[in-house]
């Protein structure tokens, strides 16, 4: 603790005077030059950016000042002018072993410039000192990039907490404390004083009854509509569930009732009121089911009310999950294996229902057998192995009406249980005779060809000529390479 508080009142004047002034007169004529293609540019980017994964010429540049520049002259433009030549330089620095580069984190905690930037397919704005937290963290952005310690990352987290500033690093050192005694006056300091949100759900942790009018209060300032910014406010009530939010909570829900657009911050709002697992919270989480004004905004009440039981699993909530899973289909893996352990007969039902078109579920004491059933991440993949389990001409069936009318994402899962079984030759070439999207003949064709017949070949290449989709753009050429590759002609 001694070491920390030291460490702290060290770097105070540091930090509340910001990063160094820049020297230009130290950087020689041949680095700058460097230096003046990477302003330009103007952008920080990765070794292969877009969804094309090309290298900019920009990593180029990148590449080139780490060649020219001398550790002194990259020390030195961690303080330039420009917020990407700082990030760049202080990259370079990174890879440096020898050189201890967290004094130069902590010189830039208030060093809040946005900077544009783009690592692969993902282009944003971040401030300079959160890009140099990330580079020295641990399993962050460039692995070849030293890293903090564990001491390093107490001390930085520490003095993000503890000194001002606007890095969205703090934010998350804020988030990440473990609460503590000596922590707890300051973060009541965050709240109050600076309206610091994730402050608040720290301090939530502690459970202190002092705290429970801040937490009732609390609304994000950075919000102009009123009836917004409570996002923080209702995950700081899960933390600390008190009685006296409830009220408030419905309050909260009425007046969500008639908008015409949602929020995601109604997502928090039914998990605090699930969290409470009472009968007053599955009064007010079937609420949306009949009051919502308008149908379009009433499947995102249904969603957010869906992951709420969903993360606050209770007995109490276990009707309601049925309800939406018959009425609105909302169901995941997750509540569908949980379904089937409360009442196997009726989700089997329900399983058929998904699996089958027009199927009408009937009143039925037949219960599955699950012992042999082979497990799937894949949620479709899971119901037909649970029906293929216990009744394989029904598995069939569905698999060849599926064959017959499965979009692109999904038929290859029907298409994978073929298996060279010829009940489904037929199927699949009345799907061929008229498919015209390639990723969906191509499938077929592969299963067709996994025959192995030399029948089944010759009707290919048959319906090829019948259907002209499969001789158009791209997929007519995939299919060319195909036949080649298994000889057919």
């Amino acid at each position: 603790m001694k070491i920390l508080l030291t460490i702290i009142i060290l770097f105070t004047a540091l930090i509340s005077s910001g990063q160094t002034v820049y020297n230009g007169k130290l950087i020689s004529n041949k680095t700058k030059k460097v230096v003046k293609k990477i302003e330009k540019v103007n952008e920080l980017m990765s070794s292969a950016v877009y969804e094309s994964g090309m290298k900019p010429k920009q990593w180029d540049n990148f590449e080139e000042l780490k060649i020219t520049a001398t550790n002194d002259e990259l020390i030195e433009l961690t303080n330039h002018p420009n917020g990407v030549v700082r990030c760049y330089s202080f990259w370079a620095l990174s890879h440096i072993k020898k050189i201890n580069i967290f004094p130069i984190v902590i010189n830039h905690l208030n060093d809040s410039e946005f900077i544009n930037t783009q690592f692969g397919c993902i282009g944003r704005q971040e401030m300079v000192g959160d890009f140099f937290i990330q580079i020295m963290t641990p399993q962050y952005i460039d692995l070849h990039s030293d890293k903090l310690n564990p001491e390093e990352m107490i001390e930085l987290d520490s003095l993000l907490i503890y000194k001002p500033n606007k890095l969205s690093s703090r934010y998350k050192a804020i988030a990440n404390a473990k609460p503590t005694k000596r922590l707890y006056p300051k973060l009541r300091e965050l709240v109050i004083k600076e309206n610091n949100q994730s402050a608040l759900i720290t301090l939530a942790k502690y459970q202190n009854e002092q705290d429970i009018e801040l937490i009732i209060n609390n609304r994000n300032l950075d919000y102009e509509n009123k009836e917004s910014g409570y996002f923080y406010t209702y995950v700081a009530m899960q933390e600390f569930l008190r009685p006296e939010y409830l009220p408030i909570l419905e309050t909260h829900l009425r007046k969500t009732l008639s908008k015409t657009h949602f929020s995601q911050e109604w997502r928090e709002l039914y998990k605090a009121i699930a969290s409470f697992k009472n009968e007053k919270a599955l009064e007010l989480l079937k609420i949306p089911f009949t009051d919502v004004e308008h149908n379009n905004i009433k499947e995102y009440h249904i969603d957010f009310v869906f992951d709420a039981i969903l993360e606050y699993q209770n007995k109490l909530y276990d009707d309601l999950l049925w309800k939406i899973w018959e009425e609105e289909n909302h169901r995941t893996l997750q509540s569908y294996k949980y379904l089937l352990s409360l009442n196997p007969s009726r989700a089997y039902e329900l399983t058929k229902k998904e699996l089958m078109k027009d199927y009408q579920i009937q009143k039925s004491n037949f219960i599955p057998n699950l012992e042999k059933v082979e497990d799937s991440e894949n949620f479709y993949e899971y119901l037909l192995n649970i029906i293929t389990a216990n009744d394989i001409e029904l598995s069939n069936k569905i698999i060849e009406e599926q064959i017959r009318k499965a979009d692109v994402h999904n038929l290859p899962l029907y298409t994978s249980k073929v298996n060279q079984q010829r009940i489904f030759i037929k199927p699949l070439f009345d799907r061929l005779e008229n498919a015209n999207n390639p990723h969906i003949y191509l499938d077929i064709i592969i299963t067709l060809i996994e025959f192995n017949d030399l029948n089944i070949n010759k009707e290919i290449l048959e319906v090829r000529k019948r259907n002209n989709s499969l001789n158009e753009n791209w997929g007519a050429k995939a299919l060319d390479e195909l036949l080649e590759e298994n000889n057919i002609k």
